[in-house]
Parts: structure tokens; C-alpha cells; sequence
């Protein structure tokens, strides 16, 4: 992994998939923080946080691949993190911004 050198792959295909990937990526980043400039942050972040969720989904059931305990934790702490804070705004919406 540390001594392979970088290649550009040999199919056009595959370097435009790979120039879509980077200009998508720079174009999510441009658009979250200009979302998090308007936005409160709090719950922007707790929105973002759902990426992890997502990702770790997709990773198990769309790519098939092998996760171990660490993993399911990780996720499992973001997703009841982000549940617990959207329900107390949701039932004490008066006092959960205060701050």
C-alpha cells in the first residue's frame, strides 16, 4: 500500500468516473458550508453525521463486504446520537437552542 505509485487507469471511462467522483466531492463540500453559513450548525451537523450512516449501509448491503463489531458500534452511536437529539427538539423544541 505505502510503495505503490499512482497510475491513472487505463480506461477513459474509469478517469471520468474518477473526475466526477473529485468535482462531486468538491461540489458537496462548496454546498455544505454554504448550507452551514445559512443554516444553524447543530442541525446541519447532525444531517451530516447521517453520511457515516449511509455510507456504512451501502458498504454492507450494496458492496457485500465484511465489517467487524467496531464498525456496527461506530454506527450504531452516530445513528442513536442523531435520533436522541432530533427527538428532544422535536418534544422540547422551547429549551433545546437556548445556549
Amino acid at each position: 500500500f505505502t510503495g505503490d505509485t499512482y497510475s491513472l487507469p487505463l480506461c477513459y471511462v474509469d478517469r471520468y468516473i474518477l473526475t466526477a467522483c473529485g468535482v462531486g466531492a468538491c461540489l458537496a463540500l462548496v454546498m455544505l458550508n454554504w448550507g452551514l453559513s445559512i443554516e444553524k450548525s447543530a442541525p446541519a451537523t447532525l444531517m451530516r453525521n447521517m453520511d457515516i450512516v449511509i455510507a456504512f449501509l451501502v458498504q454492507v448491503f450494496l458492496f457485500r463486504e465484511h465489517v467487524d463489531l467496531v464498525s456496527v458500534g461506530g454506527a450504531t452511536m452516530i445513528l442513536l446520537s442523531t435520533v436522541s437529539v432530533t427527538l428532544e427538539k422535536a418534544l422540547c423544541p422551547r429549551y433545546f437552542w437556548r445556549i
